[in-house]
Formats: C-alpha cells, sequence, structure tokens
C-alpha cells in the first residue's frame, strides 16, 4: 500500500507547519494551567494532529493498494451427446459404467483446475447431462464455443470425449488450429464396421411441377451383404409406388440409383424409400428414407425487356432464377418479338419507355390486356411518355438526377420484411433517381421513399399501385446491381435483395387472396430439430390489419395426436412458434375465437426426420488422433482415461496465472481516518472541559 497527492510536496509541509503553529499558539503559555507538562504537551499533539490531518486531506490524498488474484488453469471437457455414441453393441456401457468413470475423471480434474463442462451435438449446453439423443454432430462449432467463450481466459487444456463423427460444420481440424490450447481426446464408439443394409441419402428436388416426372437419386451403401439380393420401394401413405431388385456385388458396397416417379398431383407429398431388412443387421433405423415433394403449378413466366444493356439486366435475372418458380424470356427491346405476351404473369419494363419513345406502343398494348408490369425508371427512361401510360408522373429536366437510398415505410402492409433485412438499405449505394417532382395516385402504397444524403424526402422510390383490379409496381431508380452485390458483401448472400424482388413479383403478378383470414407456415416440409413457425393475419372489413381476438390452431399427426396452440399477437398480426415436434405429416385448423365471420383455415405441413446419426456406425478415431496430436495432446480411449489427468498434471504449459491487481483510493473517504480526527477532537473537549476551560 502507498500514498500519493495531486499537490507539491511543499504543501504537506506547509500543513505541518500551520498545524505546528496554531497548536502552539493555542496552548504555549499553558491556559489550562496543568501541572503535569506531559498533560500541556498532549494538548499541543491533539491539536497538532487535528489540524494537519484536515489540512492534509484537503490536499486530496490517494492510497494505492495493490492485490494479487490467482486464477487456476481452465480445462474443458468436452462431451459428445449424440445418437451415433451409442449406435453400436456398447451401448448399455456408454450409458452406465462410462458415466461413471467419467465423474471419477471430473472430480479429479476440478480439484486442481477449474473445469468447465460442455455437451455437443447441434448445438451446446453447459449441463453436464449425457442423453445421446443429438440428431446431429457438429465438432467444429463446439470447439469454436470454446475459443469464443473463454478467449483471453487462462484456457490451457480442452478435452473431447467422442467417436470423432461430425455430419455438421466444419472439419475439426480446421477450427482446432486457431486453439491456442492442448487437447486431449477420449476416443469412443466403434472402429469396426459392422454388417449394415442403408440408404444413405437421397437426391432429389423439393420443388416439382404439377404433371412432370421426375427423378430421384438413391445412395445405397452395404457392409458385409455380398451376395445378398435386396428389394428398393417407394411408398406414399403406405402405398407401394415403385420396386426395384438390387444386387449387393460385395461386402463394401455402393450404389447411386436412380428411380422415376410418376407426375403427382399439386400439393405436398411425403415419400418413404425403403429397403428391405437383412438378418444380423447392426441396425434397422437407417433402412428407410423420407422425403417430402412440394408439387405446385407450372412455372410463372417473366418477361425481362431492357432499353439497352445494363448491370441491372444481370442482377435481375440471376435473383429470377434463384427462384425455381420462375420461368424468365429475356430481350432488348429492338429485339424483341412480342414472345409470351399472352403467356406471361408479369413483365419487367427496364428504362422503358424510353427517351425516343422505344416501347411506347408495347406498353400500351400491355395495359389493354391489363398485363402486371414492374416498371423500373432510370436516366434513358422518357418521363413524359411514362406519365402518358402510367401511374407516375415526374416533373422535372430529363437531365437532373439524384442519388437517393431508400428509407422504408412503416405504414406499408402489403408484405413484411425482416426489420434486419431493412436496416440494411441504409448501408446500400444510392440507386440514381429522376430529380423533379413526384405524383403518385393517392392510394398508392409505398414501401421506400427516396432519402437524398441526410434528407429524407417524400418522393417514392419504390411503391405499388392498382388499377381495373391489375397491379402495377414502380422503383424510380437503376442501381439494382448495387444493392444486389453489397447483399452479398455484408450478408455472403442474396437473400435480401432475391426476397424485395420475390415479393414485389409475387405482390403484383400474384392473384389476390380475398379472405379477411390467413394463415400460412414459414415452410412447407421443416426439419426435426428446427422450430415450427406459423404466422397468421387478420383483416376487417375495410381490408385493415387487425389482430384484437385471439386466434388458435389445432395440429394433427398421422398417429391422431393433437396439438393446440394459441398464436401471439404482433405490432399487426399474429405469430406462432411451437418448438420442435415429432417427425410427421401434420394437418392444422385454424380459427378466430368468438367471431363466427371468419372461415377457418386449414392446410398441411411435414416434419422430416434426421437419421443422419445412425448413417455412419464406424467412429473415426483417426481425426481424434490428429486432433491431438496437432494441438499437443494425446488419445485415450476409456479404458485408460483416469490417465488424462496425470497428463494434465505433467504438461508444464497448465500452470495457475497470478493476476496484479491495482485499487486507487482517496484518503478522504477512509472511515477510520474520520473516526480518529473525531476522537482526538473529543479528547481535547474533554481535558479543556474538565479544567473548566470552557
Amino acid at each position: 500500500m502507498s500514498f500519493s497527492v495531486n499537490y507539491p510536496w511543499l504543501l504537506i509541509l506547509l500543513s505541518f507547519i500551520i498545524a505546528a503553529g496554531g497548536s502552539y499558539f493555542l496552548y504555549r503559555n499553558n491556559p489550562l494551567k496543568l501541572t503535569a507538562v506531559y498533560a500541556n504537551y498532549a494538548l499541543h499533539l491533539l491539536r497538532f494532529l487535528t489540524l494537519f490531518f484536515i489540512l492534509f486531506l484537503l490536499l486530496g490524498p490517494l492510497l494505492k493498494f495493490i492485490s494479487q488474484k490467482t486464477e487456476k488453469p481452465i480445462v474443458v471437457m468436452a462431451l459428445d451427446n449424440s445418437q451415433s455414441i451409442i449406435n453400436n453393441k456398447d451401448s448399455a456401457y456408454y450409458k452406465g459404467e462410462f458415466i461413471k468413470e467419467l465423474d471419477k475423471l471430473k472430480e479429479k480434474i476440478g480439484e486442481k483446475y477449474d473445469l468447465k463442462i460442455l455437451t455437443f451435438g447441434s448445438t451446446q449446453t453447459n449441463n453436464g447431462n449425457l442423453t445421446y439423443t443429438e440428431k446431429l454432430s457438429n465438432i467444429s462449432d463446439a470447439l469454436l464455443a470454446i475459443q469464443n467463450n473463454y478467449y483471453n481466459l487462462n484456457l490451457s487444456a480442452v478435452i473431447l470425449a467422442s467417436d470423432g463423427i461430425y455430419n455438421q460444420g466444419n472439419n475439426p481440424l480446421y477450427t482446432a488450429s486457431n486453439l491456442k490450447s492442448a487437447i486431449y481426446t477420449i476416443a469412443l464408439g466403434d472402429t469396426l464396421q459392422r454388417r449394415d443394409l442403408l440408404i444413405k441419402f437421397v437426391r432429389y428436388n423439393q420443388l416439382v411441377y404439377a404433371g412432370n416426372a421426375f427423378d430421384i437419386q438413391v445412395e445405397l451403401k452395404a457392409f458385409y451383404c455380398n451376395n445378398e439380393e435386396v428389394l428398393l420401394s417407394v411408398n406414399e401413405n403406405g402405398k407401394s409406388l415403385i420396386t426395384q431388385h438390387i444386387n449387393i456385388s460385395n461386402n463394401s458396397y455402393f450404389a447411386s440409383i436412380p428411380v422415376t416417379l410418376a407426375a403427382a398431383q399439386e400439393g405436398l407429398h411425403v415419400y418413404t424409400i425403403r429397403v428391405q431388412k437383412l438378418k444380423n443387421e447392426m441396425n434397422y433405423i437407417n433402412n428407410d428414407y423420407q422425403i417430402q415433394v412440394n408439387v405446385i403449378k407450372t412455372k410463372q413466366k417473366i418477361v425481362l425487356l431492357a432499353q439497352s444493356a445494363h448491370p441491372d439486366i444481370a442482377a435481375i435475372r440471376k435473383s429470377l432464377e434463384a427462384n425455381p418458380n420462375y420461368e424468365v424470356k429475356f430481350a432488348l427491346f429492338e429485339n424483341y418479338k412480342n414472345e409470351w405476351m399472352d403467356d406471361a404473369g408479369l413483365f419487367i419494363l427496364h428504362q422503358l419507355p424510353g427517351l425516343r419513345e422505344e416501347g411506347f406502343n408495347l406498353i400500351a398494348q400491355l395495359a389493354k390486356k391489363n398485363m402486371p408490369c414492374l416498371f423500373i425508371v432510370g436516366r434513358q427512361s422518357g418521363l413524359n411518355q411514362l406519365a402518358q401510360l402510367s401511374a407516375l408522373q415526374i416533373t422535372g429536366s430529363v437531365e437532373n438526377f439524384n442519388e437517393a437510398q431508400g428509407w422504408p415505410l412503416a405504414s406499408f402492409n402489403l408484405f413484411q420484411l425482416e426489420e434486419d433485412q431493412l436496416n440494411l438499405l441504409s448501408k446500400f449505394a444510392p440507386l440514381i433517381t429522376p430529380y423533379g417532382n413526384y405524383k403518385i395516385p393517392t392510394d398508392a402504397a409505398v414501401l421506400l421513399n427516396q432519402q437524398i444524403g441526410y434528407v429524407k424526402t417524400n418522393n417514392p422510390l419504390l411503391f405499388f399501385t392498382q388499377s381495373k383490379g391489375v397491379h402495377q409496381a414502380y422503383l424510380c431508380g437503376e442501381g439494382y446491381w448495387r444493392w444486389y452485390l453489397q447483399d452479398f458483401m455484408l450478408n455472403g448472400n442474396h437473400t435480401f435483395t432475391e426476397t424485395l424482388l420475390s415479393k414485389t413479383i409475387q405482390l403484383v403478378a400474384g392473384k389476390d387472396d380475398k379472405s379477411k383470414f390467413r394463415v400460412s407456415p414459414a415452410k412447407k416440409v421443416f426439419d426435426e430439430n428446427e422450430p415450427i413457425q406459423i404466422e397468421a393475419e387478420l383483416y376487417n372489413d375495410a381490408y385493415e390489419l387487425v389482430n384484437e381476438p385471439d386466434v388458435s390452431i389445432t395440429l394433427k399427426n398421422e398417429e391422431e395426436k393433437t396439438y393446440s396452440y394459441t398464436f401471439s399477437k404482433t405490432t399487426k398480426a399474429y405469430q406462432l412458434e411451437t418448438g420442435t415436434l415429432p417427425p410427421g405429416t401434420y394437418q392444422y385448423n385454424a380459427q378466430v375465437n368468438g367471431i363466427n365471420k371468419y372461415q377457418k383455415k386449414t392446410g398441411r405441413f411435414s416434419v422430416s426426420a434426421l437419421q443422419t446419426e445412425l448413417l455412419q456406425t464406424k467412429a473415426d478415431h483417426q481425426l481424434l488422433f490428429n486432433l491431438a496430436s496437432k494441438n499437443g495432446g494425446k488419445l485415450f480411449y476409456p479404458n485408460n482415461m483416469q490417465n488424462v489427468f496425470d497428463e494434465l498434471t505433467k504438461n508444464e504449459n497448465i500452470k495457475p496465472v497470478i493476476y496484479e491487481q491495482k485499487e486507487i483510493k482517496e484518503l478522504m473517504h477512509q472511515k477510520w481516518l474520520f473516526g480518529l480526527i473525531v476522537l482526538f477532537m473529543t479528547v481535547e473537549w474533554f481535558i479543556r472541559k474538565w479544567n473548566g476551560f470552557i
């Protein structure tokens, strides 16, 4: 402990002199007539100490305290909690004796080190409870979580107990290279390949079109099944659709078997691909594989016409072609031969009509046919011609343009975009927009207004309008390609720009849903390990979104088991997240509680079973050996895993860290010093009172 002052040390000397002088002049002639000399000196001392401490504290002295803190080395034990651990003949051992031995090791390590427990599968938990129920194994994410959670701490070692099988995430060797600590591995599972016949994977298109036959590729594997003839079948609703005989030609067999399924009716179809069970197989769960195929009507045809070559065109085409529901016809206007004039569901007109009236007559024809259109306005657009043909009027010089970003309007409710997606707009480059006064219909729905610099204007950037029951959309600026590229730069994908364009097309070209109660699952097919999300919308007679009444829904699976829920209310609509559900096909029945005028909504979705953990039964101990050797550790087996503790103690790099902590406090805030001053003053007052001086 030490102290310092913020003022020159000379002031301390001055305080000493003032305190000494004050006490001397007060008691120099022994005013109390004390007979004992030491008593008079005691009064001098008391008054001196009182004055000196008060003056000294006014200088703001600081006390420095230095303390030391010892931090034990952190050892993280990462335990594989996936199904593959018990997918072998030793399953009883891993559920019983192994856990007891593991607890002993935890106790020994915990006495000397700061032990942290992590169980992992597709996600990580810290409860240390081994149930072996995880459907996926992600070793890489577990190592990454350890690296992030203990960054800048005394992480000294990682003990990884796993079978080395991973079926999600990156190769663990890449992630482990960034981990600055030793890795000790405990090799679990069975490295012997047992007799097994399984469907490893099925390649198929999740979306097909009604009336079209479609192909699937069944990847079949077999171990120690040489000279067996097996039956492969495809079933739906318990009915066999197709069967095929397969001859297994060796003990390590693999084949990709093509199967063609006949055209199906529109809707969601759940197919079970099954290979017959053989005697003495290791497990039979991987003999079945389920797929879900959504059969829809034919693709929607979209015509993309451009005034001239432009970077926007490539970005728009890629966005459209990423959606399997669209079939795109592109042409420069000068080369267009009126293709799909009657078949198209939408025309996208890039800078048409032009400055020299290019496309004027074509757009007039489209208007007569009540064709939905998306107009993209730019520097080559003929604004006067556009005003004659459409609902957008821009008055101003055709040679002047602004650079405008988009800012969303909260009042827009024709479709919804995620808030985090809309926030990206402020980071996107501006579009090139015509300068002038904008006039649009009073009932137009504006999604984005123009923001020029820091000024938010009332000029629309993207809006929608309707005439004679036909929707039209207007993007009042060129430069979509910039958004497309920046979307990838910021997010690593084109999700936002593709979603924005897709929802725009759905609104303009889609058929209106006039129902006032709408229910839509987030997906047609959910994986077994992801939560079920369902949205609902309710409209009043003026087609305004409302959410005052409660909305409930009942789900029923193939086994007639029902699940009942009530939707949560959002700002304008309803949302439901049920958590995970068992695999199967679910029928839903949703209703508005207490109001009979709204029709009930029915539909269905499917939950796909995850069997990934059961596809590979042979443990990968080589991976575990590589992880340990490259990170300064060793590989152990369950029968000698108690030796892990000995290796930890031998590792000279695993040491406690001593931190020195400095704390500075003002001396004035020390209560004991205040009490000491009061004590000096009290004793002095008592002596003076006792001698009749007060």
